[in-house]
């Protein structure tokens, strides 16, 4: 412990990743590395082989007794509650999971009920983030969803009972049949609940999805660009009068109850990832483990070749740097800047940022030594992103 006080937080691994892929079944514009059809069996095999990925893998970077613990998918709630606890318990023994700052899960309504979420507490996990997406039927049933508005509602009142006290649910604007009235009804009746975090996208279509196809061949009609514009607005102006504080492009939080993990990923700290496609940091480089549930088993089990690896020049983690800090409301340290990449901001590219902070676009915060995008910012990100682009 004396070791790592010494150490920045950007030398040390602040969040673990473990990936299930699992899915009932597959959503319409989904492209994760998600699989639907796999029984008992393979998910039983894919828990051991995870476990044997934690038990074998070297700390080559020090992992932060603090670190956030965070499964994802697919969709996690599907593993057997025996299962999940087989994967917290290896992470508890080999030194990943110590006395993490936050253990988040994802869960799909439909997916669990209160022996399942008291299970979930008991593995040690005090929050979960729930796929709703909408709490209109028919626009669940045209984006290809298992579950209705009902069941995502009782999912929240039993996850509450099971003593969850930290809750999200993902929101997607801008979906088939979806009009401004839907959208502020789910949101209104999300935001009711008493849940202390949303996380509010706008629907993109995917390469190769089911949803580009059908979209393409004009089976499925989506918001034009103008009704989706003004249901973005419609989202920032309707949850800052329910009290959410918009802290990073996409994500709202009531009492900075942010999710600690995502924290991790938008400081451009190191992390480390469980599990098939999975994808590691370690500050200078990726690492993705093998994307298909079979072969990941098969690798784990011969002791074959893993990873892919990705070593990122010092350009384009400053360039990955700045992107994902800016996504937040805090934005960049400078001073973080030059300690971590040698660059001086404000030096460099001062020039190309002026006119940005002259029409309030983005701030520079002198005394505080930071940059930060502004709420009108916020819409032209991608603009201000451009700024810091390597070639």
């Amino acid at each position: 412990m004396d070791k790592l006080q010494n150490l920045q937080p950007w030398q040390q691994v602040q969040g673990i990743y473990v990936h299930i892929p699992f899915c009932r079944q597959k959503c319409l514009y989904c492209d994760f590395n998600s699989y639907a059809g796999f029984g008992a069996e393979v998910m039983a095999k894919y828990a051991a082989a995870v476990c044997r990925e934690i038990a074998g893998r070297r700390k080559d970077v020090p992992v932060n007794d603090n670190a956030s613990i965070y499964f994802g998918g697919g969709t996690p709630s599907l593993l057997p509650a025996e299962a999940i606890k087989e994967i917290t318990d290896a992470l508890k023994k080999y030194g990943w999971w110590q006395n993490p700052c936050e253990a988040s899960i994802e869960a799909n309504p439909g997916t669990v009920d209160l022996h399942k979420l008291k299970a979930l507490r008991q593995s040690g996990f005090d929050r979960i983030s729930f796929g709703m997406q909408s709490l209109n039927d028919a626009e669940l049933k045209a984006i290809g969803r298992v579950h209705n508005a009902a069941e995502a509602l009782e999912a929240i009142e039993l996850a509450k009972q099971a003593g969850f006290k930290r809750i999200n649910a993902d929101v997607i604007y801008g979906l088939p049949g979806q009009t401004m009235a839907s959208l502020k009804e789910t949101l209104a009746r999300l935001c009711s609940t008493d849940i202390e975090h949303l996380s509010v996208y706008g629907l993109i279509v995917e390469d190769g999805t089911p949803l580009q196809k059908m979209t393409e061949a004009g089976q499925i009609i989506l918001p034009d660009e103008d009704e989706a514009a003004d249901m973005y607005e419609f989202v920032q102006e309707f949850l800052k009068m329910q009290g959410f504080e918009r802290y990073e492009i996409s994500n709202y939080a009531r009492g900075k109850a942010y999710s600690r993990h995502n924290l991790v990923y938008w400081h451009y700290y190191p992390y480390a990832a469980f599990g098939a496609g999975a994808c590691g940091f370690n500050g200078s480089a990726r690492f993705t483990a093998a994307a298909k549930v079979q072969n990941y088993i098969q690798l784990i089990q011969s002791g074959g070749q893993l990873y892919d690896k990705e070593e990122l020049p010092v350009p384009v983690q400053f360039e990955e740097f700045m992107f994902m800090n800016l996504r937040k409301k805090s934005g960049v340290s400078l001073s973080e800047a030059e300690q971590r990449f040698g660059i001086d901001v404000m030096e460099k590219y001062g020039a190309e940022m002026k006119p940005y902070i002259e029409h309030n676009l983005l701030n520079f915060d002198k005394e505080q030594q930071k940059i930060c995008l502004t709420e009108a910012g916020m819409e032209v990100g991608n603009r201000i992103f451009e700024i810091f682009v390597t070639d």
